[in-house]
C-alpha cells in the first residue's frame, strides 16, 4: 500500500498526522484508530515521514497546493490545476481513476503546469523550487488595457488576466495579448460597465426649434395651396397620405403645398 493510500485512510479515519522537529512520526485522533490501520502506520512509517515532509510536513485538509501530478499507470501524467488539499485530490483521483491511479504528487510553488522535462524532474524528486518572481508589471498591464479600451482593474477583477500572468507575459507583445483577449469568450461576453455602456449610446440632436402656424396666421397662397390638396385627397381613389401614395395631380399639389409651406414659414 502506498504512503498516499495510507494517509487516505487515516485522514478518512480522522486521524491528523505530522512530522516532528525531530523527524518522527506524530499522530493525533479524537478516538481511538483501528488496530489495522495502526499497523499499517507503524509498518510504513519512513514512507510516511517523507511523503508528509513533501506534502509540507502535515496532511491537514485545509492546506491546499495549486498543483498536483496524477500519475496513471499507462505512464500517462495528468496535471491537476487549482488550489485544493492534496489528500482531496489524491481521494477525488481515486474515485475517478480507481486502481489505474499510481500516485499523486504535490508540487509546491508552481502556480503554472509544467513543461515535460519538468514533469520528469517532479517525479524524480529533482525538481527545484521556482525562482523568486519579479515584482508585476504595471506599465505592461496598462498598456494592454488602453489597447483593449479598459481600466487596469477591469482586467484583473474580470480575471482575464491574472497576477502571475502579469510576470510571466511582461516581456510579450502587448498587441498580441490585448488581440487574444478581445477574440476570447471571456472579453465578449463580459459584463459592460454602465460608462462604457454609454460610450455607444448615438447621442440624439436636438430637433430644431420649430413654429406653428395656423390657417389664421397663414398667408393666403398657403391657404389655397391647402386647400386645393386636401379637396383632391378627398376624391381622388388612388391617393393616400398616410402611405404617401399620390397619383400625378395629387404629387404636384402635394408638392406646391410643401413649397408653399416652407415660404410660409421663412416670411
Amino acid at each position: 500500500m502506498s504512503a498516499a493510500e495510507l494517509i487516505r485512510r487515516a485522514t478518512d479515519a480522522g486521524v491528523e498526522m505530522q512530522v516532528g522537529r525531530d523527524g518522527r512520526l506524530l499522530l493525533r485522533a479524537k478516538r481511538e484508530p483501528s488496530a489495522d490501520l495502526l499497523a499499517d502506520l507503524t509498518a510504513n512509517k519512513a514512507e510516511l515521514v517523507e511523503r508528509l515532509t513533501e506534502l509540507g510536513a502535515t496532511n491537514d485538509p485545509h492546506k491546499t497546493i495549486w498543483l498536483h501530478l496524477l500519475v496513471l499507470d499507462d505512464g500517462s501524467v495528468i496535471q491537476r490545476c487549482g488550489e485544493q488539499a492534496t489528500v482531496l485530490v489524491d481521494k477525488e483521483a481515486r474515485l475517478r481513476f480507481g486502481d489505474h491511479l499510481q500516485d499523486v504528487v504535490a508540487v509546491s510553488g508552481y502556480e503554472r503546469p509544467l513543461t515535460e522535462e519538468e514533469i520528469a524532474k517532479a517525479l524524480a524528486g529533482t525538481l527545484a523550487s521556482p525562482a523568486a518572481l519579479p515584482p508585476p508589471s504595471g506599465a505592461w498591464l496598462a498598456r494592454v488595457a488602453r489597447l483593449l479600451g479598459a481600466r487596469p482593474a477591469e482586467l484583473l477583477a474580470g480575471r482575464h488576466l491574472e497576477q502571475h500572468d502579469l510576470v510571466e507575459l511582461a516581456g510579450s507583445d502587448a498587441a498580441q495579448v490585448a488581440k487574444t483577449l478581445l477574440n476570447s469568450p471571456a472579453w465578449i461576453n463580459r459584463p459592460r460597465p454602465v460608462e462604457q455602456l454609454a460610450e455607444h449610446i448615438v447621442e440624439e440632436k436636438p430637433e430644431e426649434q420649430r413654429f406653428t402656424h395656423t390657417a389664421a396666421t397663414a398667408t393666403p397662397a398657403w391657404r389655397e395651396a391647402r386647400d386645393y390638396y386636401i379637396n383632391h385627397l378627398m376624391v381622388c381613389r388612388a391617393c393616400y397620405a398616410q402611405a404617401k401614395r399620390y397619383c400625378p395631380i395629387g404629387s404636384d399639389l402635394r408638392q406646391n403645398y410643401n413649397d408653399v409651406s416652407a415660404q410660409n414659414m421663412v416670411e
